[in-house]
């Protein structure tokens, strides 16, 4: 039912990470109500047929000492006429300042499906304490905290059970904008289980935005992510490349 609730709202709402422009957000840097929503999509012909689309968005709100932002995506693929990829997600944040320090907190709710990773549902909430570091990049983030997850395969065997554990959440966010028009910004992730150390995650993400005019942008994005400990017969590593078409307001 919950799998089935976000899917519904990532189609008919503004639509993770592997398409939004993952520039870190900055407590006062905007003022009330801001989004961007972005849209992807590949084709090709010949010895393989294959197409893939992508929908992301993402709604923020800043007030004085606080943000909250809303993101969702969904990707959509097939090759040969049979689909190969089908999986959404659905994350929203809220940070909030520490006193006058670097420091702020951060509450987080996270679900997705990922119908080619036998992933039902996987939910998670969390909680981060980030610093802003001031080097070379314009804007540098390092985060580290702890979250839940439920994860749930589409069916509960042996070899794909329900899995609920507890990760500790380490993250690194910075942008540096290379030329007026040109920037690369870096989001990546460590999750071990704090039960067995050898059981991980990783997920990061590189972008190389370009804009077109002040309110769009085109965005080359590289996804990685490895899981240690994935469902029977399904791979450790997911690589993922997008080129994607982002429109702010």
């Amino acid at each position: 039912m919950l799998q089935k609730l976000f899917a519904t709202s990532i189609l008919f709402t503004s639509f993770s990470y592997s398409f939004i422009h993952i520039d870190p957000p900055v407590i006062g840097e905007k003022e009330g109500l801001s989004g961007e929503v972005s849209v992807s999509g590949k084709h090709s012909s010949g010895n393989n047929d294959s197409t893939a689309m992508g929908l992301a968005g993402k709604g923020e709100y800043f007030g004085n000492d606080w943000l909250v932002y809303l993101i969702a995506s969904y990707t959509y693929g097939e090759s040969n006429d049979r689909k190969d990829t089908n999986d959404g997600s659905a994350h929203l944040r809220y940070v909030h300042s520490i006193g006058d320090s670097s420091y702020d907190y951060e509450l987080f709710l996270q679900t997705e499906f990922n119908e080619f990773q036998h992933i039902k549902q996987r939910n998670l909430i969390g909680a981060n304490i980030r610093k802003r570091l001031d080097i070379f990049f314009d804007k540098f983030y390092a985060g580290l905290g702890l979250f839940y997850s439920y994860m749930e395969p589409e069916e509960v065997t042996v070899y794909d059970p329900v899995y609920k554990r507890t990760r500790i959440n380490s993250y690194l966010s910075f942008s540096k904008k290379v030329h007026q028009n040109f920037s690369v910004s870096y989001l990546g992730y460590y999750q071990p289980n704090v039960e067995d150390l050898s059981d991980y995650r990783i997920s990061q993400i590189v972008q190389f935005n370009t804009s077109i005019t002040e309110d769009l942008m085109l965005g080359f994005d590289v996804n990685h992510a490895y899981n240690a400990t994935p469902y029977y017969a399904v791979e450790k590593n997911d690589i993922r490349t997008t080129i994607n078409l982002r429109y702010k307001f």
